[in-house]
C-alpha cells in the first residue's frame, strides 16, 4: 500500500532525479521553478491578483521510497496543481500542470492521490494535516494545462475525470540535421526560411547567447516590451520581479538561457529558452519593431531551432498558445486539457 505524506519545498528530496525518470512531470514542476512561484504568488507571500492560495505538497512512498511528488494549491473551494493558477491581475507563468511520477507507477499513484482528496471514503486518520481538512468540506478538483501526451491525461479520464480542450501547445520532435528539419518544413515555409536567414547573414546580423546579467535581463524585458502591446501588460513591476529572480537563478543553474539576435552591435530581438532533459523549450521572446526588414524573431527562433538539432536535442518545445509562427516553424498541434471531479 503506498503510503502518502504531506511534504514542503525546503525537504531534502531527490526532485531533479525523480524528475528524469518520470514521463509526467515538466519544468513547470521542477523544485527551483515551483519554489520562485510560491514566493511571489502564494498567500504566503503576495497576489496581486487577490486570489492567493495555499500550497500543498504530497510526497507519495512505496515501502519508504519515493515515487511521485504531487505540488497542489488550495484556492478557494478549488484543489488545481501548485504554479498553473492566474497571477498578477489575470496572468499565465506556468504552461503545464502535472504529477511528478515515476515512470510506471502513474496510475496507482493518482488512484492513492484522488482517494485521499475524496470526501468520506478514507479512513480517519491516514491524513496529513492539511489533507484531514480537505476531507471536512467540500472542495472542487480542477487541474488545468495536463498535456495530452501525459500520462496522467488518460489515467484521470479513466478514472472517471470530466475533460475540457483549453488550450494548444506545439512542439517538435527533432531531426538528425538541419537539411533534415527543413525538408519537413511546406515549401513556401522551407523557402521562407532559407531566404531571410540567407539575408540575415548578408547584413551580419548574429546569434548571441550572453551570461546571465541585469544588463541583458532588462534588455530582455525591453525587447518584449517592444513587441506588442500584451506583453507591455504582461511585464508588470511584478512580473519583472519574478522573471529576473528566475532567469538569474536557474540561468546560473544552467536550467535556462537569454540569447539575444545583435545588428550593428544592437540587440534587435531575444529568446527566453528552457532546458528540461534533452529538450530545448521556448519561454518567450521579443523583438524591436523598427528591424522588422530582418525578420529578427523568426530569424531568432530558426537559429534556436538549428542550434538545438546540432546539439543533439530530442525536442523543440513551443509551449502553450497557438501562434501561428510555431506551425510555420514545423510545431505539431497538442492539446491542453482541464480535467475535473
Amino acid at each position: 500500500m503506498l503510503n502518502i505524506k504531506q511534504i514542503n519545498l525546503n525537504d531534502k528530496l531527490d526532485w531533479s532525479g525523480l524528475i528524469e525518470n518520470s514521463s509526467t512531470a515538466s519544468f513547470f514542476q521542477t523544485k527551483e521553478w515551483l519554489q520562485l512561484w510560491v514566493k511571489h504568488f502564494s498567500s504566503k507571500g503576495r497576489s496581486a491578483s487577490g486570489r492567493g492560495g495555499e500550497a500543498i505538497i504530497f510526497g507519495v512512498y512505496d515501502d519508504g521510497k519515493l515515487i511521485s511528488i504531487a505540488p497542489f494549491e488550495i484556492t478557494e473551494n478549488t484543489i488545481n496543481f501548485l504554479g498553473v493558477n492566474p497571477v498578477a491581475g489575470g496572468e499565465l507563468v506556468s504552461d503545464f500542470g502535472d504529477i511528478i511520477a515515476k515512470n510506471g507507477r502513474e496510475k496507482e499513484v493518482w488512484e492513492a492521490i484522488l482517494f485521499q482528496y475524496s470526501p468520506g471514503r478514507s479512513p480517519s486518520g491516514h491524513l496529513p494535516g492539511v489533507a484531514e481538512r480537505l476531507l471536512e468540506g467540500e472542495y472542487r478538483i480542477e487541474l488545468n494545462f495536463i498535456r495530452e501526451n501525459s500520462p496522467s491525461f488518460k489515467i484521470l479520464q479513466e478514472l472517471g475525470g470530466k475533460i475540457e480542450e483549453i488550450d494548444v501547445a506545439p512542439y517538435m520532435d527533432l531531426p538528425n540535421t538541419w537539411e533534415e528539419y527543413l525538408s519537413i518544413l511546406n515549401r513556401h515555409d522551407r523557402h521562407e526560411i532559407r531566404r531571410k536567414m540567407r539575408k540575415a547573414d548578408k547584413e551580419g546580423v548574429i546569434k548571441v547567447c550572453d551570461e546571465i546579467n541585469t544588463q541583458n535581463i532588462n534588455d530582455f524585458f525591453r525587447l518584449m516590451i517592444a513587441s506588442n502591446e500584451n506583453k507591455r501588460k504582461f511585464l508588470s513591476g511584478e512580473m519583472k520581479n519574478f522573471f529576473s529572480e528566475v532567469i538569474e537563478m536557474l540561468g546560473h543553474k544552467q536550467l535556462l538561457t537569454l540569447c539575444f539576435l545583435r545588428y550593428e552591435n544592437v540587440n534587435i530581438a531575444s529568446i527566453l529558452l528552457m532546458y528540461q532533459k534533452n529538450e530545448v523549450l521556448l519561454y518567450n521572446s521579443g523583438f524591436d519593431p523598427k528591424y522588422s526588414f530582418l525578420s529578427p524573431g523568426l530569424i531568432l527562433n530558426a537559429y534556436a531551432i538549428r542550434g538545438a538539432i546540432e546539439e543533439g536535442k530530442d525536442r523543440f518545445d513551443f509551449l502553450r498558445g497557438g501562434e501561428k509562427y510555431k506551425y510555420d516553424l514545423g510545431g505539431v498541434k497538442r492539446n491542453l486539457y482541464k480535467i475535473s471531479f
